[in-house]
């Protein structure tokens, strides 16, 4: 008989999440109208968690990593048909051999296809996805085409993606071993070194956001990527979180004081009974 799991349980998406965050960051302030939610997360600095499903737990370091042969391996973020605008998160990962960033062999590529060795992030359906933000793992610090772009001879990303990614590399000098390079964690902003240059250090590095011309409701998507044999390149997730800024209809949800200055309306979560599957 196989573990009993919690539906959802591998990270933290559940209508129980989406109260309103508070957060010391920077990027996640309330405003009238604009409230964020966490909608996904994932750390597996925590000895007790498990790796979704559709990815394969790794013990050293312990992370969740691309399982087949397949460009790409998706874990679905709900969003449960909240209207957002903004999306901000940060990801921590490890390289394993030699990922090769955005370099590839044939072009151009869709949004749609393994475009990069790392995270992307999208919305909407298979066909129809939207690119968010990309987390691209180079194969190391020093000069090849497959480092990280924008110094060094790094292949540029596609036009899709373009100044929306962040890219490092675990592995200072050429050349590469077929190992985990855990002792430099990618997308933290340490240990920047060789021509990773500013794709690897910028000031808001481990987040970022993005923001849409116009609000959606899609759900988000979460992809580990990479075009060749997993003996010889692989990256993992050893963390992240996933946050939207719902617009919310204010008139809707606000009333009027009595000095006719608007008040806020508390929204009261009905129970979500989350099934067992055994």
């Amino acid at each position: 008989m196989p573990s009993p799991f919690l539906l959802l349980s591998y990270f933290a998406v559940s209508l129980l999440n989406m109260a309103v965050v508070s957060s010391t960051s920077p990027f996640l302030t309330n405003t009238l109208g604009r409230e964020w939610k966490l909608v996904g997360s994932l750390n597996m600095t925590d000895p007790s968690k498990l790796c979704p499903d559709s990815w394969q737990n790794f013990t050293s370091p312990r992370s969740c990593g691309k399982k087949t042969t397949a460009p790409c391996d998706s874990l679905s973020i709900p969003t449960f048909g909240f209207r957002y605008q903004k999306v901000c998160g940060r990801f921590r990962g490890y390289q394993f051999g030699s990922p090769d960033a955005f370099f590839r062999v044939s072009s151009p590529l869709r949004v749609e296809d393994g475009y990069v060795d790392g995270v992307s992030i999208t919305y909407g359906s298979p066909g129809k996805r939207q690119h968010v933000y990309t987390y691209a793992a180079g194969v190391f610090e020093t000069w090849d085409r497959a480092i990280c772009p924008r110094t060094g001879g790094g292949a540029s990303p596609p036009s899709f993606v373009g100044s929306d990614y962040y890219c490092e590399s675990g592995n200072p000098n050429a050349p590469w071993s077929p190992v985990w390079y855990s002792s430099d964690v990618l997308w933290d902003g340490q240990q920047c070194g060789g021509n990773e240059g500013t794709c690897c250090s910028p000031p808001d590095l481990p987040w970022f956001c993005k923001t849409f011309p116009t609000p959606i409701s899609e759900d988000l998507e979460v992809r580990i990527c990479t075009d060749q044999n997993l003996n010889d390149e692989n990256v993992a997730i050893e963390s992240f979180e996933l946050y939207i800024q719902e617009v919310v209809n204010i008139q809707a949800a606000s009333v009027l004081n009595p000095d006719n200055t608007l008040r806020q309306l508390e929204i009261s979560w009905i129970p979500v009974v989350i099934s067992c599957i055994w």
